[in-house]
């Protein structure tokens, strides 16, 4: 049976907290902008469902740093979950928390939530793929929740932006990644961190989001690195979304003034 009420999902990714708290990254205190975003995120009056927190974390940073992040997050709402990214320390989130690290099949209503880590085999540049047990578990997962409607988590962006220097550093399988995902119809959401900017866009008729990081922005549609210079994009930010029980899925894009 249908659950009738909607259920809100709170997006928080690249936060790129510093080993300490008074470090900087490229200039910016990244824990008052992370700090910036739970309040705004408090002040908006959502009870939240679940908290999604999509990667880059910490920056190369240690158990102490991810304890500091999930502390910075307690006053919000919902059930906590994480997926690391290419910037992540997988032992280090270990030790702060039992929190699963990908390969998560979260309950919301209806809806059937999908954690994948994709920091499998990375480049050293950036970019990660989903391993083989990865992609394995995720047809296994949609195999046995067709009479639900899906969204799928995971850091790295699956599709190519028109950011030359992004797309480099994209989803390392993409191809594959798709060949799953579009065999299943169920599939009615992507979300993703890792450009830090929003992005909306389709892999086929699924739309897939990328949330802005809490902390600097990238400007899109670069051959090269380059930092976000307009005014409102260059603001830290986060998604929420609305999962209706039809399978109808909404997005709000928020920015915060530091």
């Amino acid at each position: 049976m249908l659950q009738t009420r909607s259920r809100y999902l709170l997006q928080i990714s690249d936060c790129h907290l510093m080993p300490e708290p008074e470090q900087r990254f490229r200039g910016l205190n990244t824990d008052s902008t992370l700090q910036a975003v739970v309040a705004d995120a408090l002040a908006q009056g959502i009870e939240f469902d679940q908290l999604l927190l999509s990667g880059d974390l910490v920056h190369h940073g240690g158990a102490d740093a991810y304890r500091r992040l999930l502390d910075m997050v307690a006053p919000l709402s919902g059930e906590r979950h994480w997926i690391p990214g290419n910037h992540d320390e997988p032992a280090a989130m270990r030790a702060a928390s039992d929190l699963p690290l990908g390969r998560e099949c979260v309950v919301c209503g209806d809806w059937r939530l999908l954690l994948l880590d994709s920091t499998a085999n990375p480049d050293g540049r950036g970019s990660g793929s989903l391993s083989e047990e990865q992609l394995g578990w995720l047809e296994q997962a949609l195999e046995t929740s067709a009479e639900h409607p899906v969204l799928i988590l995971l850091h790295h962006n699956p599709l190519a932006t028109g950011s030359l220097w992004q797309d480099q550093i994209m989803l390392g399988n993409a191809a594959e990644f798709a060949r799953v995902v579009s065999a299943y119809s169920q599939v009615n959401a992507i979300l993703c961190g890792h450009l830090h900017q929003h992005q909306a866009l389709w892999l086929g008729d699924i739309p897939v989001w990328s949330a802005p990081a809490s902390s600097i922005q990238f400007k899109p549609g670069q051959d090269d690195f380059l930092l976000e210079d307009d005014p409102l994009q260059s603001r830290p930010g986060y998604c929420i979304y609305r999962l209706d029980a039809d399978g109808g899925i909404s997005v709000q894009v928020r920015r915060v003034n530091v």
